[in-house]
């Protein structure tokens, strides 16, 4: 009986302690209609980034889309030898350019920063995803264009 009632606590407690990961939400300092373009970079070593152009408007507003409201936790990961980095530099109307920057860490999830937050949280979210859902051609991208958040 005593075990059956530790274990029940224990379960209770990590439920507890999972509910204290600060769950936030990424707000954009932008709407699509803002939007002129989006550069999207994919790497996994800087030398060979390529580079997609997004300038349709309902491909713009659903990559706005993805990153409007999107869940993010401030939770401690290991960096990955090896994983991946998506980018997006939108370019708006007024000249202003907003990156986000995504490094994989794992299938479907990864660290993202943002050009507003400066800060480096992690997020379930298949964000890599939106490279190859872009049907727009890959080009080479020097490493001084891709985007860098210190």
């Amino acid at each position: 009986m005593k075990r059956a009632i530790a274990f029940v606590l224990t379960v209770l407690l990590g439920i507890v302690l999972t509910g204290c990961a600060r769950t936030e939400h990424i707000a954009l300092a932008f709407t699509a209609s803002d939007v002129e373009s989006v550069e999207i970079f994919h790497y996994v070593i800087p030398a060979d980034a390529e580079k997609k152009t997004v300038t349709q408007p309902e491909d713009i507003a659903g990559l706005v889309d993805t990153f409007e409201g999107l869940s993010v936790t401030d939770k401690k990961t290991e960096p990955v030898a090896g994983g991946s980095t998506t980018s997006f530099r939108f370019r708006l109307f007024d000249e202003t350019v907003y990156d986000i920057v995504y490094s994989s860490i794992a299938v479907k999830s990864g660290r993202i920063r943002t050009t507003s937050t400066g800060q480096d949280f992690f997020t379930s979210a298949d964000i890599e995803a939106s490279w190859s859902n872009c049907d727009y051609e890959a080009v080479p991208a020097a490493e001084s264009e891709l985007p860098v958040l210190s």
